[in-house]
């Protein structure tokens, strides 16, 4: 099986998970409780903050380097506990879902 092969079928296999996740309900669950997380630990506010310091040090706002440094700055700081969290939940999710498979 070709490096092209695995990729498709792992992008299949992610295709299929998330039509389960949406078919479920637990993609919208996962999502509430993410969103809930964040804004608790006030990562959210922090990126806004972060966001308006950068729109307001750029002379003439462009929207790609806005991203760029956006997304950079969101990596580097999202809070571990909650990636850990949620990544648990998506696991017990896949346990639960690959039995009945």
């Amino acid at each position: 099986m070709s490096d092209q092969d695995n990729g498709e079928s792992c992008e299949q296999l992610l295709n299929l998970l998330h039509q389960r996740l949406i078919a479920t309900g637990e993609w919208s669950s996962l999502l509430m409780q993410l969103r809930q997380m964040l804004e608790d630990s006030g990562w959210e506010a922090k990126l806004r903050d972060h966001a308006e310091q950068e729109a307001r040090s750029q002379e003439s706002l462009h929207l790609a380097t806005m991203v760029d440094k956006l997304g950079t700055y969101a990596h580097d700081t999202f809070p571990e506990s909650i990636r850990a969290s949620i990544g648990a939940k998506l696991r017990d999710f896949l346990d639960r879902n690959l039995e009945d498979a």
